[in-house]
């Protein structure tokens, strides 16, 4: 038997039990099953689930940003426009310079505990950030990004506050971007009473201003139950539609081999990022488990993120491009795509996903400049056919025809292109700087010693990404590299993106992270103060690519002061894209292939790719609109 916290699966045999029935009347924690959506966690087993003070690091992959806080704007993740939430409307600009706001909040939203949310919480929420900013260890970038005492509190639901810089994505910055926001406001009647104390404090159970408030959690911090309030219309978003589910369960069903047992028998309605064969196998056994789409690469390409080889290129030898580039045509990315993710993925060439809110915006504009981009030696090294060739190899493994993609739909499909596998021409790169082929078929260094690189993966709370290391570390060894890929858990993983010391190679998305036309949510790190010496202990603020380029820092100085909708403001972008690029600063990978399977026993009228009402990820704040989009099928 395999017992995850209280509860206790049945054996792994079960999944033999093709076409099986699985129904149950209650859940593990007392609910009826068919009033309570269940979802796997993002990040497995939580080793803080009582730490709920969201000005700290918290348990955060528990359903807050999703069910429990509430921002002043969110993101519409189908369109990637901002909407006003706890706002009553749009960020009212007070001077020509963008640094003067005003903002008006709704009446009427009360936290769960019943006490109306005023201005007093927001202007509570910045004094202690501001107070406490060198002890608080989530604190949002308000420091660098909020002018210190320039709020003012006009009414209960009117205030005023100043930007150090101009700050045309205001409401991105102060709302939600993406998958959340790091402006979370907390409750001043519970908090201010603390005093110093709001430090160290726990907070559980939270008083959040979501429609949901928790019901229960396990301390040993494998679920999180969340309960529908019964005054939910006068919450942050009850404005927003009628939540469907009267719980929503975040649980932590182990092991994929285990999480595959329990998803077959219905245990659960959404998984996060299960790999493809486990996928195919519950399919197989249970027709309600469905992908995003019924054609490759069959899920979500849509994530603001993409998976990238992380470089510390100020160490040596990877401080040279020819080094950097090397290791890019040196990647057989096609195969490491079959091999991790059975070809169901999207490539991406530039430092960003490509989507169809961002193609249009970058890919296409460059598509010219990749095509002609020259190395030093006269090479060319973007395939523009990469996703023909991709098709062509899963048509010949036996990939049905009517589950291909066709004409035009190839490149929507699988990309744009992406690098050539070369790696004669990676040889020579190495070669031209001192880099040669020892006895043993490994690469060595410029005076003959041993070359011995580490890439750093994610251990099993991310499968797909993890399997994606593993292959990459493989294609890397069969050019010539001697690459060994270290697992390391949430916690380490991310040390070693914040730390110079602890990294050389990692496989990461957190730079790449461009949603619509403002690039500076993901770039505005890019700056001199955010450059560490190569062997620093010290905690980076962002730049986690390592970049030092200081016509890139130029660019995103210059582009603070802009419009971020507008041209110049986006051609700045791509200019940082190719420079990126030019010196393979990053190795980008492909779009996050966000492999979230769906159960519709109990549900439907998830997000999919023929009825885009919002992402389809359970771990961004906009998980919400699957909410009150959702419907119960009835059984019993």
């Amino acid at each position: 038997m395999v017992r995850l916290g209280r509860y206790v699966l049945a054996p792994l045999a079960g999944l033999l039990l093709a076409g099986a029935s699985f129904a149950q009347d209650m859940t593990d924690v007392g609910t009826p099953r068919n009033e309570t959506l269940i979802v796997q966690t993002f990040d497995g087993k939580s080793a803080n689930p009582d730490a709920q003070n969201p000005l700290n690091q918290y348990a955060i992959w528990r359903g807050f940003r999703e069910l429990g806080w509430s921002w002043l704007w969110e993101m519409d993740t189908a369109t990637g426009q901002s909407y006003p939430e706890l706002a009553a409307g749009p960020v009212e600009v007070l001077n020509p310079e963008h640094t003067k706001f005003r903002v008006k909040i709704r009446p009427g939203v009360f936290w769960s505990d019943g006490v109306e949310f005023t201005t007093d919480d927001i202007i509570y929420t910045l004094d202690t950030t501001f107070k406490y900013k060198d002890k608080l260890t989530f604190v949002f970038r308000a420091a660098n990004y909020i002018k210190d005492a320039s709020w003012t509190k006009i009414d209960n639901y009117t205030f005023e506050v100043e930007t150090v810089n101009p700050a045309y994505d205001f409401q991105t910055v102060m709302g939600v971007y993406s998958w959340g926001s790091l402006f979370t406001i907390v409750p001043k009647h519970i908090y201010e009473p603390l005093g110093d104390a709001v430090v160290t404090y726990k907070a559980a159970p939270a008083v959040t201003l979501g429609p949901y408030k928790i019901k229960e959690f396990d301390p040993n911090g494998f679920w999180q139950l969340w309960e529908l309030r019964d005054d939910w219309q006068r919450s942050g978003w009850g404005n927003l539609g009628t939540p469907k589910a009267k719980y929503v369960l975040y649980k932590d069903f182990g092991a994929e081999e285990t999480r595959t047992l329990a998803f077959v028998q219905n245990q659960y309605d959404v998984d996060t990022f299960m790999s493809p064969d486990s996928i195919a196998a519950a399919k197989a056994r249970n027709p309600a488990i469905e992908t995003f789409s019924p054609t490759l690469p069959y899920h979500d390409m849509n994530d603001a993120c993409s998976y990238a080889v992380y470089i510390n290129q100020q160490k040596a030898p990877f401080d040279k491009p020819e080094v950097r580039w090397a290791l890019a045509l040196g990647l057989d990315l096609q195969q490491v795509g079959i091999s991790a993710v059975s070809g169901q993925f999207k490539a991406a060439a530039l430092p960003i996903a490509g989507t169809p809110i961002t193609e249009p915006l970058f890919y296409k504009p460059l598509e010219t400049y990749l095509n002609e981009l020259t190395l030093s030696d006269g090479y060319k090294p973007f395939n523009a056919n990469f996703g023909q060739e991709l098709l062509d190899k899963l048509k010949a493994q036996g990939t049905p025809e009517a589950e291909l993609p066709t004409g035009d739909n190839i490149k929507a499909s699988f990309g744009a292109g992406w690098w050539k596998y070369d790696p004669a021409e990676a040889e020579k790169l190495l070669g031209s700087v001192g880099i040669k082929k020892g006895g043993d078929g490994f690469f060595t260094l410029p005076d003959g010693s041993p070359w011995s690189i580490e890439l750093v993966i994610p251990a099993d709370w991310n499968k797909v990404m993890q399997r994606t290391g593993f292959s990459i570390a493989d294609s890397w060894k069969k050019a010539g590299f001697n690459v060994t890929a270290r697992q390391a858990d949430n916690g380490e993983f991310t040390t070693v993106q914040n730390t110079n010391a602890k990294n050389t190679l990692q496989i990461n998305w957190s730079n790449t992270c461009v949603y619509n036309s403002n690039w500076l949510n993901s770039w505005q790190s890019f700056s001199p103060t955010n450059v560490k010496p190569a062997d620093s202990n010290d905690v980076l603020n962002g730049n986690y690519m390592r970049v030092t380029d200081q016509s890139i820092f130029d660019l995103v100085k210059a582009s603070t002061s802009m419009e971020t909708s507008s041209e110049e403001f986006v051609e700045n972008g791509r200019q940082i894209a190719k420079k990126l690029v030019d010196g393979m600063q990053v190795i980008n990978l492909m779009n996050i292939p966000t492999t979230i399977p769906t159960n519709s026993t109990y549900w439907t009228n998830y997000p999919k790719q023929a009825n885009f009402y919002a992402a389809p990820y359970t771990w961004w704040s906009s998980f919400k609109k699957t909410i009150v989009n959702i419907e119960p099928t009835g059984k019993k």
